[in-house]
């Protein structure tokens, strides 16, 4: 689980995405302002579910972390 005030942009991208593997990409040459341009223009090398009580996110789907985050 990730606090969103601690987020950064480049978390949100999947390197293991076929979309993201066919750009050749480096995740570590990539800044937070290139990263949100690439997920803007190719939405889907973004992780995906996105989970959020408006505090933290979880970030994938992660059955426990879903549970810590309903509070249950």
């Amino acid at each position: 689980m990730a606090s969103l005030k601690d987020l950064t942009v480049k978390e949100l991208l999947n390197p293991g995405s076929t979309v993201f593997k066919k750009m050749g990409l480096k995740i570590e040459a990539l800044d937070d302002k290139q990263a949100a341009t690439l997920i803007n223009e190719n939405p889907r090398i973004m992780r995906r579910p996105l989970l959020s009580n408006g505090r933290d996110l979880v970030i994938g789907f992660d059955v426990e972390e879903y549970s810590t985050l309903a509070g249950v």
